[in-house]
């Protein structure tokens, strides 16, 4: 079975590397329970080990070794990876990556990737910081640093299926609901809410109930892995690159137009790559609970999760998590 895998490049220390493993099926693409797998990705070491470039290939070699595991166990042939991160330094003789330039065009803000001169200088002064006891929360360009676990990833990765570097913040920009952070309020379940009426999942309550279940790692970060495998998945045709792919420089987004606020009951723009006021209005809407149609949210969706969890009469589950999950897989999946 062919399979598209995504991977939200992170090396915050103990925190399990968040990596989705998909398949096509009928037109949807059905991510694999992996957070109830008995084996685990690995888990960050911190930036701080993150500077050591041995560091990075042993881990790149444990990520590996974890896909193609759990793929040798359930026969998966990896086709495609798309990894949240640079796969490579940029050139010495630009100021910005050709990528990056055209995000910048595109009003798509993104850190600008590093050198290799740059990022010899960057290893020397956070290694500097950490000999002279500076605090690591302080560690010089903390920002970049993950990217060279991108690096070694790239390079291991490549081996097992072709890399592709995503951006999924330009990939929901796209889909027209980048407004909020995705960490903020339920924003993470209306971002993927809007690739399910591109990817076919998640869309029953089932699919929703097992949106915990994709990867390890919170809400938001499971969804940037579920966005990187649905780029992973897309034929080239069905993608739009930032950059030059000619030269190996570029980031991949799919080729889609943003969802109407009708058709996915989420707030959009008229031109997903730009920043406007109009975005925050369209969220600032009135709305009547779906499920006891009582309660007006005066700001919808901000506050569901509050009043689902402990106000809403049209729920069937008692604790306030299970109130919370049964909302959001009633009234967000479509």
């Amino acid at each position: 079975m062919d399979v598209f895998i995504g991977i939200d490049v992170a090396c915050a220390k103990g925190k399990y590397l968040p990596l989705v493993i998909c398949t096509l099926e009928n037109g949807r693409l059905l991510p694999f329970p992996l957070a109830s797998y008995p084996i685990k990705p690995p888990r960050g070491l911190g930036n701080a080990r993150t500077l050591d470039d041995k560091v990075n290939q042993a881990f790149a070699e444990d990520v590996a070794s974890y896909i193609e595991t759990v793929c040798d166990a359930f026969h998966l042939s990896p086709i495609r990876i798309g990894i949240d991160s640079p796969l490579r330094p940029r050139d010495n003789h630009l100021n910005r990556r050709f990528a990056e330039q055209a995000l910048d065009k595109a009003g798509i803000s993104c850190y600008t990737t590093p050198s290799a001169d740059d990022f010899r200088m960057i290893k020397a002064k956070g290694i500097a910081h950490l000999e002279a006891g500076k605090p690591i929360q302080n560690l010089p360009h903390a920002h970049q640093i993950f990217m060279l676990l991108g690096f070694a990833l790239n390079e291991r990765l490549s081996k097992v299926a072709e890399c592709i570097e995503v951006y999924p913040h330009a990939t929901v920009k796209q889909l027209g609901v980048a407004d909020i952070h995705k960490s903020k309020g339920n924003q993470a379940e209306l971002q993927l809410s809007a690739m399910s009426h591109y990817t076919g999942w998640p869309k029953t309550d089932d699919d929703w109930s097992q949106a915990d279940n994709i990867c390890l790692g919170p809400m938001h970060d499971r969804v940037d892995a579920y966005s990187a495998a649905w780029v992973a998945s897309l034929p080239e045709q069905e993608r739009i690159s930032f950059g030059e792919p000619e030269k190996g420089d570029a980031i991949w987004i799919p080729d889609v137009k943003p969802i109407s606020s009708t058709a996915a009951n989420l707030p959009t723009k008229p031109n997903p790559i730009r920043k406007t006021k109009q975005a925050v209005s369209n969220i600032a809407r009135q709305q009547a609970c779906p499920a006891c149609n009582q309660h007006l949210f005066k700001r919808w969706p901000l506050g569901w999760d509050a009043h689902a969890a402990h106000k809403c009469t049209g729920l069937i589950e008692g604790e306030p998590e299970a109130r919370k999950k049964e909302f959001k897989r009633r009234f967000m999946s479509s």
